[in-house]
C-alpha cells in the first residue's frame, strides 16, 4: 500500500467530502477532505481505483466493487457502509452516490459519472461506547424509544449496524446543532411518510452533506 500519513497530521475532523468517478476514463476526483479521510494530504497521491480498493477492508472489498459496478450500469442512487484501512487504523465510512449523464439520459442506462459523498463515522463511534452515549442523550424511556426507532431506520436505509446508526445520529445532531432526539423525530417522520431509504431519507442526508461540502471542489491529482 502507498505510504499513508496519520490522520492527526492531515486533519482528524475531516469527516465529509465529495468525489467524482468518470466512467469513460476510469478516473477519480477527490476534494481535500476525501484525501484526509484516506490519510493523505491533498494531491499527495493519485486517487486511482486500485489505490481506493487497497484501502478497503478485505472483507468489504467485494461489496464495494459490486455496488460501484452496478451503479455504473444503471446510475441508480446507492449507499454503502464499509471499513477502510488507514495506516494501522480501521475507519468506518458511508459512501453515498448516484449516476450522472451528459445527455440527460434517465436512470437505468450506463452513467457517465458517479458523484457523491464520503461520510466518516469513526470519530463518533470511538468517542464513547453506545451504552454511555445512550445514557447521555436519552433522559427518558420515550427518548430512548425514539432514538432506537431512528437507529432502526438508518440500519435499514443505509445498511448500518447499531453502533454506526447511532454514530450517524450523533454526527447529524452535531452538524445541525440540534439534539439527537430531534434528529430521531425527523427521521421517524420521514419514514412514516413512506421514505425509509429513497428518496426522502436520502434527500435529508444529501442536503446536509451538500451544505457541509458546498464550498469544496473535487480536484484530480
Amino acid at each position: 500500500m502507498e505510504q499513508v500519513g496519520s490522520l492527526a497530521e492531515v486533519g482528524q475532523d475531516r469527516q465529509t467530502g465529495r468525489f467524482v468517478f468518470h466512467v469513460a476514463t476510469s478516473t477519480w476526483e477527490w476534494d481535500d477532505d476525501v484525501f484526509a479521510i484516506h490519510g493523505y494530504r491533498p494531491g499527495e497521491v493519485e486517487p486511482t481505483t486500485e489505490l481506493i480498493m487497497k484501502h478497503k477492508h478485505e472483507l468489504d472489498r467485494e461489496l464495494v466493487e459490486e455496488t460501484l459496478a452496478a451503479a455504473v450500469v444503471d446510475g441508480a442512487p446507492f449507499n454503502i457502509y464499509y471499513r477502510i484501512i488507514v495506516g494501522d487504523q480501521i475507519r468506518r465510512v458511508v459512501l453515498v452516490g448516484e449516476g450522472e449523464y451528459d445527455d440527460g439520459t434517465a436512470i437505468g442506462s450506463g452513467a457517465d459519472r458517479l458523484v457523491g459523498y464520503y461520510l466518516d463515522l469513526t470519530p463518533e463511534m470511538v468517542a464513547e461506547s453506545s451504552a454511555a452515549a445512550d445514557a447521555a442523550v436519552a433522559a427518558s424511556a420515550k427518548a430512548r424509544d425514539t432514538i432506537e426507532q431512528a437507529k432502526g431506520i438508518l440500519m435499514l436505509g443505509y445498511g448500518l449496524d447499531a453502533d454506526a446508526a447511532f454514530a450517524m445520529l450523533k454526527w447529524w445532531s452535531r452538524n445541525r446543532n440540534v439534539k439527537v432526539r430531534e434528529v430521531a423525530d425527523r427521521l421517524i417522520q420521514v419514514a412514516r411518510e413512506g421514505h425509509v431509504s429513497h428518496p426522502g431519507l436520502r434527500r435529508l442526508l444529501d442536503s446536509l452533506l451538500d451544505d457541509l461540502t458546498t464550498r469544496r471542489t473535487p480536484s484530480a491529482s
